[in-house]
């Protein structure tokens, strides 16, 4: 235990004074590695390929590109439209439909920097031109983004899929209801601030006409034919979860040519995108793999399985508790791809140990860890939409922090009532 207190240190210092989490669990491998001569280098490597090389994990980059080429499309401003004319009679119409929009917008983008940098931008511009402060806007669009990975597709259930050997497509069809129910929850809150508050009252009602209303609904309807593809795809058995993203990449280039918006240009800068995106991950995941190899070797797993086997004992709940406590302050310093890799193969055979559904737990630690980016101090989709909407990274979280009650009590909902994540794959999964 003596080498995992030192590796867990080197790490630690290395990330609170700045260095990047990649970089940080990687000069903690080369500090085991210097502890360990007698360990050939070459078993870094081997490690670090392994889950790389999973055809699971594949999926991921198309599933990028998909929420990328839908931006380039145009397909955020239909989306927006169309829960515009949905929510917007109600009053903070423009807020209800950035959290419905972003619920849209999942089932194609699959990752929560990706909402938040590019449906991200529509929202708040429309907002602010209809009279709401920037720094509201800000708040629940980045509130809104975390839906990207919780509703399927989702690049975090790709992964957690890949290094667990848990089935992807129930991992997709469990996260829908708890997706859904977040959504929900959000917009019961600003519905709760638009009656109870004195900024709410004068936050304006956007009435859609019924005409235009009607419009907007088959502008829609091919892009959300996306989630339609994937799920369906999957359901039907024809395809796997990557080949259902290729076919998704296929849609979205297709729908580039139908709204006249795809030129060689942009789609070069999507597979550029793509591909600088994919490298991120793939980095983190090969580093983390590795990282998360060495603290099974010294007997991470064991340990923690015995303590939290302590602290839980055979309660599903207690366990429960304790383990989403750890993905939230985890889920505040740790990108959520580093997050899944390194906790989910310690923590799986304590929590399935007591009979907890493995479905279930991916989707609770999804939902926790998504909690946490945007958490301060360091929550990515914090300094994205910031970054977007040029504004101080304290305005926003101040503002994001305040849907973190309805967040919190989504989570306490699907772990009470696990039937929320594992109905829908038992009922479609045969």
């Amino acid at each position: 235990m003596v080498n995992i207190i030192i590796i867990l240190a080197v790490f630690l210092v290395l990330m609170f004074i700045g260095i990047p989490v990649v970089f940080s669990l990687g000069g903690a491998t080369l500090v085991w590695l210097a502890l360990n001569p007698s360990m050939p280098v070459t078993i870094a490597s081997q490690n670090m390929m392994s889950y790389l090389l999973s055809f699971t994990l594949i999926s991921m980059p198309g599933f990028l590109f998909v929420g990328r080429m839908m931006n380039s499309a145009g397909v955020t401003d239909r989306l927006f439209k169309l829960a515009l004319a949905i929510v917007g009679r109600y009053r903070g119409g423009m807020a209800h439909a950035n959290a419905l929009a972003s619920m849209m917008f999942a089932s194609m983008s699959g990752t929560a920097v990706g909402d938040a940098g590019g449906l991200g931008l529509v929202e708040m511009t429309m907002m602010k031109k209809a009279g709401y402060k920037a720094d509201f806007a800000a708040g629940i669009t980045a509130a809104s983004s975390i839906l990207g990975p919780i509703i399927p597709p989702s690049a975090a259930m790709v992964l957690l899929g890949a290094i667990t050997n848990i089935s992807v497509a129930s991992l997709f069809y469990g996260g829908v209801l708890p997706g859904i129910i977040l959504c929900g929850s959000l917009m019961v809150f600003i519905l709760m601030r638009a009656l109870l508050t004195k900024e709410g009252k004068k936050w304006p009602k956007t009435r859609v006409p019924w005409k235009e209303a009607l419009k907007t609904i088959p502008q829609a309807i091919p892009s959300l034919m996306t989630f339609v593809i994937i799920l369906g795809s999957i359901l039907s058995g024809i395809c796997t979860p990557t080949e259902a993203a290729v076919l998704a990449v296929w849609w979205a280039i297709f729908l580039g040519v139908c709204y006249k918006k795809l030129t060689w240009k942009v789609l070069w800068e999507t597979l550029t995108n793509t591909v600088k995106t994919s490298g991120i991950f793939m980095l983190i995941i090969s580093v983390a793999s590795f990282f998360s190899w060495i603290v099974t070797i010294e007997g991470l797993p064991q340990a923690l399985a015995g303590l939290l086997g302590t602290l839980a004992g055979s309660s599903q709940l207690l366990m429960y508790l304790v383990t989403s406590i750890i993905f939230l302050i985890v889920g505040c310093f740790l990108d959520t791809s580093a997050a899944v890799l390194l906790l989910a193969p310690i923590m799986l055979p304590a929590v399935t140990g007591i009979g907890i559904d493995p479905v279930h737990f991916g989707v609770v630690m999804i939902v926790a860890l998504m909690i946490g980016i945007i958490t301060p101090p360091f929550g990515l989709c914090l300094f994205v939409v910031a970054d977007v909407a040029k504004l101080p990274v304290r305005s926003v979280t101040r503002e994001a922090v305040k849907y973190l009650p309805s967040m919190v009590i989504t989570l306490i909902l699907i772990i009470i009532f696990p039937q929320l994540v594992t109905w829908l794959p038992s009922v479609l999964i045969k």
